[in-house]
């Protein structure tokens, strides 16, 4: 993510670091990435004995942080398509399409949790009255579609300051989120549960359990998105009248030490015909025979919620409701030891999505060391994940 040789990649990260890249052209082909975090279940073996054990036929239960609440999960896919950047002079651009999921949970009580992972009939639990606030689920997932601008702005001695910015379309194939605000309830028994006040809002996507491959999910939505960077290089030679890869100038300088901060993924999906429902119940609601409920489709789990917790009578069909992006605000800091030895270190903050349908990217600081060439690249992360909790 901080290569100097990489800009087809980096510019996710700080869209400016296409300006001043080593790399005159990068093209990527393909390209995939998986990233999975939880902070209430876990497995006390490493994931090589826990496939010997279910080649065995042997199953691995997980154990569970009880004292951790309140827990959040986040799963973030990415498939990179192909890409194109471009450094030359003072300008650094380039055309890129990305494939992204995004699941975020947070916010979640212990008691919610219990229910989870026991059943809302889970005995230790029976009868007694629960509160929950600001609790959030929400799942994205959309193609974008982007192109990257950077521009050098000044250069004075040994100093550079560049600029950037990513422009996307997106296009939204399914989206679902739910903002509890506040929710009081009581399960009595495997039968009856009480919701005595209930408010936040709920988005689900339209789509049936019939519908066959990508022509049931292209076109649920659209949208814009925004990256926003910020570069500053403390040159190891002055930078008076440097042009990056242009005519003339092909011997590239390196730099000491930079600085930059970014803002990402600003913006969001419309999802389109969908269910949408905005709520603030204070009465006191009996809902009977809770545990023989099972809906099939998203359209059935509209309205099970309904007819048994809101009791709302507007029609949620055919709805918009808006899905914002994992924003997120990045500063990064890379420095130069010599001879292809560099160290960094790269702080991301999510924002919350306490009052809002959306994912949240979760919170992280690393540091990289690193060593790179021109052809080759090896870098070792240590990192604090959801340093936020």
């Amino acid at each position: 993510a901080n290569s100097n040789y990489a800009p087809a990649n980096t510019i996710f990260l700080n869209p400016s670091s296409s300006a001043d890249s080593k790399a005159f052209i990068d093209f990527n082909i393909v390209g995939a990435s998986t990233y999975v975090l939880n902070d209430y279940a876990y497995f006390n073996s490493n994931l090589l004995a826990i496939s010997r054990e279910a080649a065995a036929g042997n199953e691995t239960e997980p154990l569970y942080d009880r004292g951790g609440a309140p827990y959040s999960a986040y799963v973030d896919v990415q498939v990179h398509g192909p890409s194109l950047s471009v450094s030359y002079g003072k300008f650094g651009g380039g055309l890129f399409m990305n494939l992204r999921s995004v699941t975020s949970v947070s916010g979640v009580p212990a008691h919610l949790a219990n229910h989870a992972e026991n059943g809302f009939d889970f005995e230790d639990q029976l009868g007694n009255e629960y509160t929950t606030s600001n609790a959030n689920i929400g799942s994205l997932s959309w193609l974008e579609y982007g192109a990257n601008f950077s521009y050098i702005i000044s250069q004075s001695g040994r100093d550079m300051y560049t600029l950037g910015g990513n422009l996307k379309y997106l296009n939204g194939l399914a989206g679902a989120g739910l903002n509890v605000q506040k929710w009081n309830y009581q399960v009595q028994n495997d039968s009856v549960l009480n919701s005595f006040e209930f408010a936040g809002e709920y988005g689900l996507p339209n789509i049936s359990s019939d519908q066959e491959g990508a022509s049931g999910i292209l076109g649920n939505g659209s949208g814009l998105g925004l990256d926003l960077g910020f570069s500053y290089k403390k040159m190891k030679k002055s930078a008076q009248g440097y042009l990056p890869h242009a005519a003339g100038q092909c011997k590239l300088k390196d730099y000491q030490y930079k600085f930059g901060v970014s803002l990402l993924d600003i913006g969001g999906v419309r999802m389109k015909n969908g269910f949408y429902r905005e709520f603030s119940i204070q009465d006191s609601v009996v809902w009977e025979d809770y545990g023989g409920a099972d809906p099939a489709e998203l359209a059935e789990v509209d309205a099970l919620i309904n007819e048994e917790l809101l009791r709302l009578s507007s029609d949620s069909e055919n709805s918009s409701y808006r899905m914002a992006l994992p924003t997120a605000l990045s500063a990064q800091f890379d420095y130069n030891f010599g001879k292809g030895f560099y160290a960094n270190s790269t702080l991301i903050h999510g924002f919350s999505r306490k009052r809002k349908l959306g994912v949240k990217r979760n919170s992280t600081f690393s540091i990289t060391p690193r060593y790179e060439r021109r052809q080759v690249e090896v870098a070792l992360p240590l990192t604090i994940q959801n340093y936020q909790k």
